[in-house]
């Protein structure tokens, strides 16, 4: 939990920003998933028992792994194949990703455009992880799903963040995290810090999640080359989400050219990257 209890006599704008945002607890799937996966020797028949215990959970990871997002040579029909065929980390990546997705859009947190979005990024930055050769699939994955993940989870807790999301939505440059720390005292991507801490993700990509709105961390040397290569690269997704939705990222505005420079990236090569994306954007059930 994150804040203080209201106090008496508060006015109900002010009880609003002293309210404590909710973080969902890690779900035991995922408890028992880290638990074998961490092991020296993980066991993949048990791996697959555990995931196949949930049916749905099983039926979604089989469908992501046949999708156009793995291009497998072969069809995928167990999931005990998915864990040996795109690996463990990765299936572990995915279950995590369908877990977030199933405890969180619910109610208020449903918000269709936002997972749309999520799992466009969480996908790219996968791709432009593997084909650069940085961080790891699975982290950066992680990173793209849990990077904005705490929007929905401050859409539940206050009331007024439908505003703060149309005021946002309509800024031309890249004022969310003020914009959020004014109105509600806390922004999302503290949040989504938190939740991804709370579900015991990978300290770099916390401190990316934390992070990935201050562009000042991509020239930090004290902050870890994953985690500033993590920012840098959903800089560059984030803008081929835009180009794809025919908008201006303000983000890249403000921080693309160092996202280039941590990547050593030129104009074109960036372009290209975009470009690729916004290919596979297109395609039916890429993920």
């Amino acid at each position: 939990m994150f804040g203080h209890p209201s106090r008496p006599n508060q006015s109900p704008a002010t009880a609003e920003l002293a309210r404590p945002v909710n973080i969902p607890p890690r779900p035991a799937l995922l408890i028992a998933l880290q638990h074998e996966i961490v092991r020296s020797d993980p066991h993949i028949k048990k791996i697959a028992r555990l995931i196949n215990r949930d049916v749905a959970i099983a039926g979604n990871l089989l469908a992501i792994a046949n999708s156009a997002m793995f291009n497998l040579s072969r069809r995928v029909e167990t999931v005990e194949d998915a864990l040996s065929l795109i690996g463990l980390n990765h299936c572990h990546a995915l279950v995590t990703r369908l877990m977030a997705r199933r405890t969180l859009a619910h109610g208020r947190m449903m918000m269709p455009r936002f997972w749309d979005v999520s799992e466009k990024r969480s996908w790219g930055m996968l791709h432009v992880a593997r084909k650069m050769d940085i961080a790891t699939p699975e982290l950066a994955h992680n990173f793209g799903l849990f990077t904005d993940i705490g929007i929905p989870l401050m859409m539940a807790t206050f009331p007024s963040y439908t505003e703060t999301l149309l005021v946002a939505n309509k800024m031309e440059t890249d004022g969310f995290i003020q914009l959020e720390n004014t109105r509600h005292r806390i922004n999302h991507a503290v949040v989504g810090a938190m939740l991804a801490e709370h579900w015991n993700i990978d300290a770099d990509v916390v401190l990316a999640i934390k992070k990935h709105h201050s562009h000042e961390v991509l020239k930090t040397a004290t902050v870890s080359k994953t985690a500033r290569e993590l920012v840098a690269v959903h800089l560059v997704v984030e803008k081929a989400i835009q180009d794809y939705r025919k908008t201006v990222s303000g983000e890249w505005i403000s921080g693309g050219a160092l996202a280039m420079e941590v990547l050593n990236l030129s104009a074109d090569d960036t372009k290209t990257l975009c470009d690729e994306l916004q290919v596979q954007f297109l395609r039916p059930n890429f993920f």
